[in-house]
C-alpha cells in the first residue's frame, strides 16, 4: 500500500493570482512527492492547468459534485470516493486557498490520527438527533477540529466512519451540510475514529486566529495554512514573499 495520494480539487476554467501563488508555493515545498493529482469536473476544460501544470494528472468525476459547495460536500461523504483510493493509506486534501509551508506529510502520517485539519478557535456545535443517536439519545456536540480545505484523511478509517453513521449521512446530505463538520462531529461520537486535539491541530494547519496559534506553540508555524488572504492577511505576510496585489490595492501589512 502507499502511503499518501495528495488531491487538488479545482472547477474553474483557471486560477486566481492568489491560487496560483499558494498552489505554485504548496507545489514547490511538495515537490518531492508522486501521486500529486487535480480532482475536477469531467466537462471542465482542463488546458489551463495541462499548460500549466504539466506534470499532474487528473480524477475526473461528475460535473454536479463541483457546481456547488453542496454538491462537493456530497462528493466528500460518498463512499465511492474514498473506496477508490483504497491503494493509498492517507488522502490528502490540499485546495488551491491553502499553502504548505513545510512538507511533515511524513511526520503526521505516522501518527494515530485518523484525520487532521485546522482548529476552529471557537468551535462548532451540532445537535445529532439521527441514527443511534435519536430522541432521547439526542446529543449536542461542540468541535473545535476539522476544517477540510487542508486536511490529511485515513482512507480505511473516513470509510468507516460513513459506514458507521450511514443514516446520518443521509441528513447530511439531504440538507447539504458541510463535509468537515460530519467527520468532526461524528469522529467525536465514533466507536474508533482519532482526532487531535484543538493545539495539537494547530500544529498542522492553521485558519482562523493564527497569531493566537502560533503564540501558543512558542512561535512556531504550522505546516500549512488555509484560506490564509482572508484572515490576518498581515500574519502571513511576514512569513512569505511576493505575495500577489489583492483587488487592484497591496496587501496590508502588519
Amino acid at each position: 500500500m502507499e502511503k499518501i495520494i495528495i488531491l487538488i480539487p479545482v472547477y474553474k476554467k483557471c486560477l486566481d493570482a492568489l491560487e496560483c501563488y499558494s498552489l505554485d508555493h504548496s507545489l514547490t515545498v511538495l515537490s518531492g512527492r508522486p501521486n500529486i493529482f487535480f480532482i475536477a469536473p469531467e466537462t471542465l476544460d482542463r488546458s489551463y492547468y495541462l499548460k500549466r501544470y504539466p506534470s499532474i494528472s487528473f480524477l475526473l468525476f461528475k460535473a454536479h459534485f463541483f457546481e456547488s459547495i453542496v454538491g462537493y460536500n456530497r462528493l466528500l461523504l460518498s463512499k465511492p470516493f474514498y473506496q477508490q483510493f483504497f491503494g493509498y493509506e492517507f488522502l490528502l486534501i490540499l485546495q488551491t486557498d491553502a499553502i504548505v509551508l513545510r512538507d511533515e506529510l511524513d511526520i503526521w502520517s505516522s501518527q494515530v490520527f485518523d484525520y487532521v485539519g485546522a482548529p476552529w478557535p471557537d468551535g462548532y456545535e451540532l445537535f445529532v438527533n439521527a441514527g443511534r443517536f435519536e430522541g432521547n439519545n439526542g446529543k449536542r456536540v461542540k468541535v473545535h477540529v476539522g476544517n477540510g480545505g487542508l486536511s490529511l484523511r485515513r482512507v480505511r478509517k473516513c470509510l468507516a466512519l460513513l459506514e458507521e453513521f450511514d443514516d446520518i449521512v443521509k441528513v447530511f446530505e439531504l440538507t447539504g451540510s458541510s463535509e468537515d463538520l460530519f467527520f468532526s462531529v461524528m469522529g467525536a461520537l465514533s466507536n474508533d475514529f482519532i482526532m487531535p486535539n484543538e493545539i495539537t491541530a494547530s500544529r498542522f494547519s492553521l485558519e482562523l486566529k493564527p497569531s493566537y496559534y502560533v503564540a501558543v506553540n512558542g512561535g512556531k508555524l504550522p505546516m500549512a495554512g488555509h484560506a490564509w488572504w482572508k484572515y490576518e492577511l498581515g500574519f502571513w505576510q511576514r512569513f512569505l514573499n511576493d505575495v500577489p496585489v489583492i483587488s487592484g490595492k497591496p496587501p496590508v501589512s502588519e
